[in-house]
């Protein structure tokens, strides 16, 4: 049987009665409410018992409180201001503050209005389901996340008793994964048309970079000449800093990778000369002033479509320079460091200096990006189609 009490308590003017229980199984004790009356409190005594006989839990007011009238919007403002309080202390970056909003905007739309206490599972279900089906596994993924921040949230404050989306997993994305990538012979015609196109004096090492050192875009656009010293042991040394995951990655700069860093430094010292143009800034790829590009999503479109692979993303470079890791006899793990895939086993604080330890594999990637010998065609025929596969791709 249920143990509750009522304990009488002075007042200034009269009595309160406060209703305690204990826990079963714990024999914790525990406030449960206060009233004025007696008769208040032992009708509450006797509910009480009935739920606790019956192996359900008591409700405090104060919870009962908030989930009437706390709705998913309100929640999902309070964990707006958390992310955005992140991205001030430097503990998330701008861009995930941007991806998680635009992933939260499409369920205030569906939850902002009702209240989080209502949701139930099989509604979450329902809609992973759905948007699966209208879009992609990945996208269902993507909002799963941010409802279930929102609603672990709200567990937390006391809204909610239970998280009805604590149970529910992911979907696998296996299927949709995109295995699109170039061998080197693809990569020389794709830096052939670069530089025909009017992109030429930067898109070409816009390709060397991501082919031959696996860049972002965010990577590229915010590369800084005081990211490179083209002396270090005399093939010279770049860091890039990937503020997605907060990770920095150093290399040895690739002959042609070299080169046309080189190249593209004149470019920018010849046109500011002859344009008298005034320097503010110190980004490679930016604008002839130094200043940073916002983009340069055109002029690779426009390449690609040139040799028909309107599919190959840029993203997918990343892919071709992992792969080409892998088929220049390098390792799994070689990979890894070099593309800066964070590791569980791993620290960043040692990511960025194991990078340096891959001078031989770097030889062998650049070797093996330079080609056959002259007159040697064997090995040069295509093992993939040049725009690679779709899903399952």
């Amino acid at each position: 049987m249920a143990t509750v009490t009522i304990v009488a308590r002075k007042r200034t003017k009269g009595k309160s009665y406060i209703v305690q229980y204990k826990v079963p199984g714990t024999g914790e004790k525990k406030h449960h409410a206060t009233y004025r009356t007696w008769h208040e409190a032992d009708a509450e005594r006797t509910k009480l018992k009935q739920l606790l006989s019956g192996g359900q839990a008591p409700e405090d007011r104060a919870t009962a409180a908030k989930s009437r009238s706390t709705t998913f919007g309100q929640v999902a403002e309070q964990c707006s201001a958390e992310w955005r309080r992140r991205v001030k202390e430097g503990s998330m970056s701008a861009v995930t503050l941007s991806g998680y909003e635009n992933f939260l905007a499409p369920l205030l739309e569906v939850w902002g209005k009702r209240l989080v206490s209502s949701l139930t599972q099989q509604m979450l279900l329902d809609y992973r389901a759905d948007v699966a089906g209208n879009f992609s596994p990945a996208l269902s993924n993507r909002r799963l996340f941010i409802a279930k921040q929102i609603l672990s949230k709200a567990l937390r404050d006391g809204v909610i008793r239970q998280d009805p989306s604590a149970r529910i997993q992911y979907l696998s994305e296996k299927v949709h994964e995109r295995k699109a990538f170039l061998l080197p012979e693809h990569v020389d015609r794709l830096l052939e048309e670069a530089a025909q196109s009017s992109a030429r004096h930067y898109l070409p090492l816009i390709i060397l970079l991501a082919v031959e050192h696996g860049c972002s875009r965010q990577e590229l656009l915010d590369l800084k000449w005081t990211d490179i010293n083209f002396d270090f042991q005399k093939a010279g040394m770049i860091r890039f800093y990937r503020t997605k995951n907060k990770q920095e990655r150093v290399h040895l700069l690739m002959p042609r990778t070299r080169a046309a860093l080189l190249k593209r430094q004149e470019h920018l010292q010849e046109r500011r000369k002859r344009r008298q143009i005034t320097v503010r800034g110190d980004h490679v790829l930016g604008h002839l002033d130094g200043t940073r590009k916002k983009e340069f999503r055109k002029a690779w479109a426009v390449v690609c479509s040139k040799l028909g692979i309107d599919d190959y993303h840029f993203h997918d470079n990343r892919h071709t320079f992992c792969t080409n890791i892998l088929l220049a006899g390098g390792s799994l793990k070689h990979a890894a460091v070099m593309i800066g895939h964070k590791d569980m086993s791993m620290t960043d604080r040692y990511c960025n200096l194991e990078g340096l330890t891959d001078n031989a594999v770097q030889l062998r990637l650049a070797e093996h990006y330079a080609g056959p010998p002259r007159g040697d065609t064997k090995g040069t025929q295509p093992l993939i189609s040049f725009w690679g596969t779709k899903n399952g791709r």
